[in-house]
């Protein structure tokens, strides 16, 4: 009787092992196949932009984060990589500022008063950031991160007020999209 039970438990165990290996066997092909591990972006990216206030788009933020923060594991990861993109578009376009002050014209004075916002978030705001971030105290990331997406905002302002066309505007723009999406993303981590 006991040969009985013990034959018949395994035969059941054979018939629900054989389907569970092949499920098993698809799915470690398929994270073969792909990779990574599943991104913890697209969810972010929909989280932040409802966080966001209108600042950016979900789309600016799948672009900005999808394939670039691979190893990302929570929000807080997502926040810190957005940290420093915001820090290399920043430093990219104090390098293009300095590039530009050589010419002369209307832009001129408006390009020294952003080189001088920029150097404040290149050197103090987003490496305080990015500190804070790393340390998890939050409240001081969105307080550096805000300070950050407020330099392009004073940036385009000079040019608005004169009418001189801002030879800036689109690094501006992402600045403050990146910075603004930093905050959401530590809003939510």
């Amino acid at each position: 009787m006991a040969t009985t039970t013990s034959m018949a438990s395994f035969s059941y165990n054979r018939k629900c092992t054989a389907p569970l290996i092949r499920l098993l066997s698809i799915l470690f092909a398929a994270s073969v196949i792909s990779g990574e591990p599943p991104s913890v972006v697209p969810s972010a990216c929909k989280r932040a932009y409802g966080v966001g206030g209108g600042s950016f788009t979900e789309e600016f933020c799948l672009s900005a984060l999808t394939g670039h923060s691979v190893g990302a594991a929570d929000n807080a990861d997502l926040a810190l990589f957005t940290v420093d993109l915001a820090a290399a578009n920043a430093t990219a376009t104090e390098a293009k500022i300095d590039s530009l002050l050589g010419g002369s014209g209307a832009a001129s004075e408006g390009l020294r008063s952003c080189r001088a916002l920029y150097d404040a978030a290149v050197h103090v705001y987003l490496p305080d950031s990015h500190a804070a971030v790393k340390d998890g105290k939050y409240v001081d990331a969105k307080l550096y991160l805000s300070k950050t997406a407020q330099v392009p905002v004073d940036c385009e302002r000079w040019f608005k007020q004169r009418n001189v066309a801002s030879p800036i505007d689109k690094e501006d723009d992402n600045l403050a999209k990146l910075a603004n999406l930093a905050i959401a993303l530590t809003s939510i981590a």
